[in-house]
């Protein structure tokens, strides 16, 4: 029998899944012009900044338009710890989609490390958890769409 947690870890297990296992990360020495080639590299934005196999912060886009571009600093210049965000806001694996999105919402930031007993597990992009609700409302649709209809035996 399924229980709500029990869902709740199933979901969260399929959409770090969904993701792949790959996750962009620097030192915090890394100068911050190579970060931005990774970022830009990889299509993502953000990296993690890892110090000791921990994470010390994040690196991301909005890091790069508010605290190099604006101030006009030449990002080869100066290590990523002089430009990443060190105020993490991170999840545990059991909260839901849902819960992640207002939290990206009320926090006001893009990317939300998924954290368990101080040990990285993922990350998850607020595009991430939105294509997640999507696919998720688009199956239930189809399952009442099916429900109304009823099975169509094709003969």
């Amino acid at each position: 029998m399924e229980t709500p947690l029990t869902v709740v870890l199933e979901e969260k297990a399929r959409l770090l899944a969904s993701k792949g296992a790959t996750l962009y990360s620097v030192s915090p020495d890394t100068p911050a012009s190579d970060a931005i080639r990774i970022m830009c590299d990889g299509n993502v934005g953000c990296v993690l900044v890892l110090e000791d196999g921990k994470l010390a912060g994040i690196f991301s886009e909005r890091d790069v338009m508010r605290r190099i571009a604006d101030a006009g600093v030449p990002p080869a210049s100066a290590p990523v710890r002089d430009f990443m965000t060190t105020k993490l806001f991170t999840v545990q694996p059991s909260i839901t989609v849902e819960e992640a999105l207002v939290h990206c919402t009320d926090q006001r930031v893009r990317h939300l490390p998924v954290t368990e007993d101080g040990e990285l597990l993922g990350l998850l992009s607020i595009g991430d958890l939105v294509r997640f609700v999507v696919q998720d409302k688009d199956r239930d649709i189809a399952d009442l769409v099916d429900y109304i209809h009823g099975h169509q035996i094709q003969i």
